[in-house]
């Protein structure tokens, strides 16, 4: 009864209007009636979790998504968030009803934030690529980090970084220039390059024989085809005067004897038209059938690619993130973008001056699904097809068959004139009048045509013509399907082939460059990490000490010093070292030496005293007497007890040696 659409009702049959009058104005409103036989003080209506409208959100929590990302994803689709903090089972209606009695103060908000200008479609076609987009449920999944999110695409009020002014480049116009006053030279120089006499070129155009000439001869030769005023001149020419026409020919030069050698052939300019589309014929049906095929094989790709629908989806669920992003009035979301916008992804960056919209969208694909990252293998014969221009093989297919219908008259006139009848005299100034082919039934004409080669050409070119004609329409429908299905066929301008799919290719580029450019970046970072980390364990490694000298001397080497350095450090040590040791082994082998020659002599010296002792005496009796060629004895060894240091490194006692 408090519900905002009964409300009324239950007024009237409280003042005392009876129930039936009441559900009659119930009807009346296409409301049901039957609601006044239910509980006037149960809801009315289906509850909150069970309305379409946020059903998707409550399949969210079940899936397990926290509640603040399903809040953030009703605000990023224009809904007001605080609706998931009230009685799920209320109706959806009396839940919206409460929020809005609560009035809530507008934040002012305090930072900028990067916005996507892109250009939306206010009509989502059932059955089009945004339908199927907004009918996906993997898309509602897609994880986006909101610390990088904000880190990236926000900045303080305050912090406006000014850039540069791109400088406007002069454009230079195109040059036009007229060349009337060299056209005999310029004439005279394509020609020389035929090897043909002005004779023999007249009379292969007359017979239209394309064994004669080559495409690129003819074509090089039909702009000096003479004009009306340059007959006129040249008939004058040869008419006065009182030389004859061959003196008078051969005064001529070169282009000039070109233009009165075509001048003796009927409907020339006719004739090698013909004999030019003789010889092009089957390479240009064949260059337009090979392009109405890479535009029909590109719709398919694009109509069907399974990755580009996802890839867009994605790109549209970051737009409206990006773009409702910030505190204020809720923005209603986006249900499609122009296909154009695409290229503005590589062009707006966040406010490191370094992420582009591309680079982030890479990063969520990576993160989300890989297999996006090469949907163009999906859309090569898009990126074949930017090269071909409809509008130009549309054109190209018009003159074909312009062409051959200057063919068909053309053979028509030859085979009248072959069978005998009477062919129309030429009007004044009109060199190329023909007649027409009034009063002749189709059976007599295809006889006509029949009758000479070049009819017979004109025969078989009308069949391949007309095959190509349907083939070309069918794909100009197919690409008209297209546009409809991507929403652009409303659009101010109708877009041709090759401007849509250049607008792929290049976002496909711009993609694959934005994937090297963020694989780069990860890589360096990583390298960054490594580095960081083995200057770490450098640092917690202590170089060991060794011996009490090295613990008493202060600290000389830093704390931070690596593994390598303390291993250079300490070989320095040892090799600095080493003469000392040397050294002192030297000089206690010295030592050694000394102590050796010492016993020996004093050895020497006992033997020699203990020999004088034991000598026979003399025979006068005199022991003294008796001569003796040995040394003196030594003095005995000094006792341990007399010894002292001696610097020289030889123990001595302290009373002199005597000799």
């Amino acid at each position: 009864k408090d519900d905002p659409k009964y409300e009324k009702y239950f007024k009237m049959m409280k003042v005392g209007m009876p129930k039936d009058v009441v559900k009659h104005a119930m009807q009346r409103d296409g409301l049901d009636p039957d609601i006044l036989d239910a509980d006037p003080n149960q809801p009315a209506g289906l509850p909150l979790k069970e309305d379409p409208k946020y059903q998707k959100y409550f399949k969210m929590l079940k899936m397990g998504i926290p509640m603040i990302q399903v809040k953030h994803a009703l605000e990023r689709d224009g809904l007001n968030p605080e609706v998931m903090d009230q009685d799920h089972n209320l109706p959806a209606s009396a839940a919206e009803k409460k929020l809005k009695k609560k009035k809530i103060p507008k934040k002012k908000d305090t930072h900028r934030r990067a916005r996507l200008h892109w250009n939306t479609l206010t009509k989502v076609v059932r059955g089009s690529i945004w339908g199927k987009i907004e009918t996906d449920d993997t898309l509602s999944c897609i994880d986006i980090d909101e610390d990088e999110f904000q880190n990236l695409f926000q900045a303080e009020i305050g912090n406006k970084d000014e850039t540069p002014k791109n400088e406007k480049l002069a454009k230079k116009g195109p040059a036009v220039r007229v060349i009337d006053a060299k056209r005999a030279n310029n004439g005279g120089i394509i020609l020389a390059r035929i090897k043909m006499s002005h004779d023999e070129m007249a009379d292969a155009v007359d017979r239209m024989d394309t064994s004669s000439f080559s495409s690129g001869q003819i074509e090089s030769i039909i702009e000096y085809l003479p004009t009306k005023e340059e007959r006129d001149s040249l008939e004058k020419y040869m008419v006065d005067g009182g030389l004859d026409a061959a003196a008078k020919f051969n005064g001529l030069c070169e282009c000039e004897k070109f233009m009165v050698s075509m001048m003796t052939v009927k409907h020339a300019k006719r004739k090698i038209n013909a004999l030019l589309f003789k010889l092009q014929f089957e390479t240009c049906l064949d260059s337009i059938a090979t392009d109405a095929d890479m535009i029909d094989q590109a719709c398919e790709e694009l109509k069907h690619s399974s990755r580009l629908r996802q890839l867009l989806g994605i790109v549209l669920q970051f737009g409206n993130r990006l773009n409702s992003a910030g505190s204020g009035e809720q923005k209603n979301k986006a249900g499609a973008f122009t296909l154009d916008s695409l290229l503005k992804l590589n062009q707006a960056k966040a406010f490191d001056k370094k992420t582009t919209f591309l680079h982030y969208i890479v990063l969520i694909v990576q993160r989300n699904n890989e297999l996006l990252l090469n949907f163009d293998d999906d859309i090569q014969g898009v990126i074949k097809a930017e090269r071909v221009y409809w509008d130009q093989c549309v054109s190209d297919l018009e003159d074909v068959e312009n062409q051959l219908e200057n063919v068909r008259r053309i053979s028509l006139y030859e085979a009248k004139k072959k069978a005998g009848h009477r062919t129309p005299k030429k009007k004044d100034g009109d060199d190329d009048s023909i007649g027409d082919d009034k009063g002749m039934s189709l059976e007599e004409e295809v006889a006509a045509l029949r009758s000479t080669q070049t009819g017979l050409f004109t025969l078989s070119a009308i069949k391949g013509v007309s095959a190509l004609r349907d083939k070309v329409d069918t794909t100009a429908a197919k690409f008209d399907k297209l546009l409809e299905f991507f929403g652009e066929h409303e659009s101010a301008t109708k877009k041709q082939p090759q401007e849509l799919f250049a607008i792929f290719s290049k976002f496909a580029r711009d993609f694959k460059k934005a994937k090297e450019e963020v694989a780069r970046k990860q890589k360096k970072k990583e390298r960054e990490e490594r580095k960081k980390q083995r200057a770490m364990e450098g640092s917690s490694s202590k170089p060991k000490h060794v011996g009490n000298e090295n613990r008493s001397q202060p600290r000389t080497q830093p704390r931070t010093e690596t593994v390598a350095q303390a291993a250079a450090r300490k070989a320095g040590e040892k090799s600095s070292t080493a003469p000392d040791a040397k050294s002192s082994a030297k000089a206690s082998f010295r030592d050694q030496g000394r102590h050796h020659r010492l016993r020996q002599v004093q050895n020497n010296a006992r033997s020699h005293h203990n020999g004088s002792a034991s000598q026979p005496v003399a025979s006068n009796g005199n022991a003294e007497s008796a001569p003796s060629n040995r040394p003196p004895p030594l003095a005995p060894a000094p006792s341990p007890s007399n010894q002292e240091y001696n610097p020289a490194g030889t123990p001595s006692s302290k009373p002199p040696m005597s000799s």
